[in-house]
């Protein structure tokens, strides 16, 4: 190993372009604010129950009561390590080098930054997608997470999560959203749902679902009919909804009690050891619609590779977030190596509190 056939390439330099790169393109800092933590295992409360409890009038005094903690319990698990490596070969090396030559006598270097930071911004979007395809693959399954040899390349020991929310909170469709001029969403799915998690002491607030699921959702006619205006209803005039029109229609239901709708538009795709590209998909599945009460459902707990932490090697190394970068070269064969590698896992820690609607079918089945 060598440090690296970068020209004049620093750790500084490094630094300074990965820590430009940024979270914005993906939902799972929201939904799983980043969280750090001490080992390699992520633990956080949960409640159970739900209910508000309202504190008891006492004589002046007298004794308080403490009351029972039985309502919260804790989840735990491990966190997994995410990696991507990415190489520039000998051929591509002796372009980057003809190219320094180019550029000997220019000031801008530009152009020879971006050879290499080309590969450092796809290892650092390589590791955030896994985590995005972890996050939403996990809320649209009702908190199952399984990953194997057909989701993910290099598979060590298989990964999996149940978060074990109950059956109940797991409902069918009355009539399939594909039957555009007959199904009810909204006056019959939705509505049952938010009354019955009322009655659970459960106030659910949005529901999530993927933009192929809201696109079949809007071209539904009770849909277009509850969104339209009323001289759009009187004239037979309904036309396709955006998302605004559908949230706003929603907030004058007093049966929704403020529910609101959020689509998840994502595409990620995954390479296989032997090369093949899966088809971009999105994680979040269609015909499912996943009801929560709050967009922060978690905690994306993370601690700092121990490759950061390495001292005296010739690889340099940088940090954004959970997100480590490292390049090196390697003189048999010739190649510059970037990789990113973090320690990281969504952690769900209110999903006995959520609930899930399957659109397709009379009873859950996650969409299919």
């Amino acid at each position: 190993m060598i440090r690296t056939f970068m020209h004049a390439l620093t750790e500084p330099d490094l630094q300074a372009e990965v820590q430009t790169y940024e979270f914005k393109p993906y939902y799972y800092p929201t939904l799983f604010p980043l969280k750090e933590t001490a080992n390699l295992t992520w633990k956080t409360l949960q409640t159970k129950v739900g209910l508000k409890i309202a504190a008891d009038l006492v004589a002046r005094g007298a004794r308080v009561d403490k009351k029972a903690r039985n309502a919260i319990n804790k989840i735990m698990g491990d966190i997994p390590k995410i990696a991507i490596k990415r190489t520039m070969h000998e051929e591509e090396l002796t372009d980057y080098d003809i190219m320094v030559a180019q550029h000997s006598n220019d000031p801008d270097l530009r152009a020879l930054i971006e050879a290499w930071a080309e590969d450092t911004k796809f290892c650092f979007d390589g590791v955030n997608n896994r985590i995005e395809w972890m996050a939403l693959h996990m809320i649209s399954h009702a908190g199952k997470l399984s990953v194997t040899s057909e989701n993910n390349a290099h598979i060590i020991s298989e990964y999996d999560a149940d978060y074990e929310i109950p059956s109940e909170q797991k409902k069918g469709t009355s009539i399939s959203w594909e039957n555009v001029a007959t199904a009810k969403p909204v006056s019959v799915d939705l509505k049952n749902i938010v009354k019955a998690a009322r009655k659970e002491g459960h106030s659910l607030k949005y529901c999530f679902m993927n933009v192929d699921t809201f696109n079949n959702f809007v071209e539904i006619q009770e849909v277009q009919k509850i969104c339209a205006s009323y001289v759009a209803n009187a004239l037979d005039m309904q036309q396709i909804p955006d998302l605004n029109a559908v949230n706003s229609a929603f907030k004058k239901l007093p049966y929704l009690y403020g529910l609101q709708i959020v689509v998840i538009d994502q595409e990620i795709s995954v390479e296989l050891p032997n090369g093949t590209l899966l088809p971009a998909a999105n994680p979040f599945a269609s015909n499912v619609c996943a009801f929560t009460e709050s967009t922060q459902l978690g905690n994306t707990f993370y601690k700092v590779p121990i490759d950061m932490k390495v001292k005296g090697t010739a690889a340099i190394k940088a940090l954004n977030g959970p997100v480590c970068i490292k390049k090196f070269g390697n003189e048999e064969p010739i190649e510059e190596v970037t990789m990113g590698i973090a320690n990281a896992c969504p952690a769900w820690a209110g999903s006995e509190r959520c609930w899930f609607l399957d659109t397709k079918n009379a009873s859950w089945n996650e969409g299919k």
